[in-house]
C-alpha cells in the first residue's frame, strides 16, 4: 500500500492565478508601451513586480499534498462555507454602493465589521478595534497618495 502523500492541483485557484498574472503582465506591457518616463511607471511597475512576486509565493499552495485515505475522504466545501462566500460578496457590493451615500469612512468601517463577523471573529472588541484602526489607516493612507476628494462622514 502506498502511504506517500500525493500532490493534487486546485484547478480553480490555478486558473484564477493565471488570469491575475496575465492581467498584471498585460497592464505592465501596455504601460511600458505608452511611455517609459518615470512619471508613467512610478506606481505601475513596482506594483506589477510586487504582484508577480506575490503570485509566485501563492503558487506552491495550489499544489497541496493530499493526505486523504480511502477511509477518510477529502473535505469539501460545506453549504455554510458557500453561504459565507455569498455573504461576503453581498457585503462588498454594499460597500461599493454605499461609498458615496454614507461616506467612505463609515462604509469601510461597516464593511470591515461585517466581513470579520462573517469570517468568524467572535470577540466584538477585536472586531471593532481592528476595523477602526484599519479604516483610519486606509483613509489617511489613501488620502495622502490620491488627490481624489472622496466623501467622508466622520474622518
Amino acid at each position: 500500500m502506498n502511504t506517500k502523500p500525493r500532490r493534487r492541483i486546485v484547478w480553480g485557484h490555478l486558473l484564477l492565478l493565471i488570469v491575475i498574472v496575465g492581467v498584471v503582465i498585460a497592464y505592465l506591457l501596455d504601460t511600458r508601451a505608452a511611455s517609459l518616463r518615470i512619471n508613467n511607471l512610478l506606481l505601475v511597475q513596482p506594483a506589477s513586480i510586487l504582484a508577480l512576486i506575490l503570485a509566485a509565493l501563492v503558487l506552491p499552495g495550489i499544489f497541496p499534498r493530499s493526505e486523504a485515505t480511502e477511509e477518510e475522504p477529502e473535505k469539501k466545501e460545506t453549504t455554510g462555507d458557500l453561504v459565507r462566500v455569498f455573504l461576503l460578496i453581498a457585503a462588498l457590493a454594499g460597500l461599493a454602493f454605499s461609498l458615496e451615500t454614507i461616506g467612505f469612512d463609515i462604509a469601510t468601517f461597516a464593511f470591515m465589521v461585517v466581513a470579520l463577523a462573517i469570517c468568524g471573529e467572535k470577540r466584538w472588541w477585536v472586531n471593532l478595534g481592528f476595523s477602526a484602526i484599519f479604516t483610519v489607516a486606509l483613509i489617511y493612507g489613501y488620502g495622502s497618495i490620491t488627490p481624489f476628494p472622496f466623501p467622508l462622514t466622520i474622518l
